[in-house]
């Protein structure tokens, strides 16, 4: 099987995870259920970097990423 691995700098991990914990207690607070998507933007690679995004009811743009296939 194949992987999909995106590396994030410690402040995009950080982000990510504070915006599920603020999701999931709203969600439990209101009595719903609820995700998130990550979206990996790839325009041309290698010429344009990619981006990483996550909507978790609104959308955040965590901005530019390395990624690949393993």
């Amino acid at each position: 099987m194949r992987k999909l691995e995106i590396t994030l700098t410690e402040n995009q991990y950080r982000h990510i995870q504070e915006e599920i914990k603020y999701s999931n207690r709203v969600h439990l607070s209101e009595g719903v259920f609820g995700g998130y998507e990550l979206r990996l933007n790839i325009s041309i690679p290698d010429i344009f970097p990619a981006t990483l995004d996550i909507h978790i009811g609104k959308l955040l743009e965590l901005g530019e990423v390395e990624w690949k296939f393993s």
